[in-house]
């Protein structure tokens, strides 16, 4: 079955490609930061983004690891490329619609799926998610729940394509059904124009078209 991307994964993909990255040990924080003109911070807080004078910086939490880390600064990026505002001064419904938006563009670009399309995955999921693991620099509970994500894209896929192949031979069955429907009509029709006419019908023909024997 062919695999289309989403909207979400074909800009992660353009993303990665304009970097320059094709592979998973290509992905590179800094560069993509530096790419970016977004300025990267340590400090002992929570991960954040601020804008200051129209620059954008990330602060990532020092005690936290590179794999988290990474994974944090993913979802603070979210918030540079897509959103706007102050989420203090923001609606609680809002704010929790940038928070889940922030969190799928995470999962996305951290793994991206063009990339998880290369690989072969081996048939345990475990192994599944320390391979994720190991060849992104995640959290194996943040490759777990990737792994999820892409399995669930796939069911809707073959849900989707069966959906639609279903809808497509029932159009089928009704184009064929009414077409032997107009040939069987088409044949009564031809059937009915051969058939002689009844006496009764034959003594109204005018004189000249009778048949007279002498």
């Amino acid at each position: 079955m062919e695999f289309y991307l989403s909207h979400l994964e074909e800009y992660v993909k353009n993303m990665y490609l304009k970097f320059g990255f094709t592979e998973p040990h290509q992905i590179d924080m800094t560069r993509i930061a530096a790419s970016l003109n977004i300025w990267i911070h340590y400090e002992h807080v929570n991960s954040m983004m601020i804008k200051h004078d129209g620059m954008y910086s990330i602060i990532l939490n020092s005690s936290l690891s590179r794999k988290k880390q990474w994974e944090d600064f993913a979802h603070e990026l979210c918030h540079v490329l897509k959103h706007a505002g102050n989420q203090l001064n923001m609606n609680q419904m809002f704010r929790e619609l940038q928070e889940f938006q922030a969190n799928q563009f995470m999962y996305h670009f951290c793994v991206p799926t063009f990339m998880l399309l290369k690989l072969d995955f081996p048939q345990l999921r475990c192994h599944a998610v320390k391979m994720i693991a190991d060849l992104f620099h995640v959290t194996d509970e943040f490759a777990s729940k990737r792994i999820e994500l892409f399995e669930k894209r796939q069911i809707g896929m073959e849900f989707h394509k069966a959906w639609t192949d279903s809808l497509q031979i029932a159009a089928e069955d009704r184009a064929l059904t009414a077409m032997m429907k107009m040939n069987s009509h088409a044949i009564k029709e031809s059937h009915d124009a051969l058939t002689p006419l009844p006496k009764a019908l034959n003594s109204f023909l005018p004189l000249k078209d009778k048949q007279h024997i002498c």
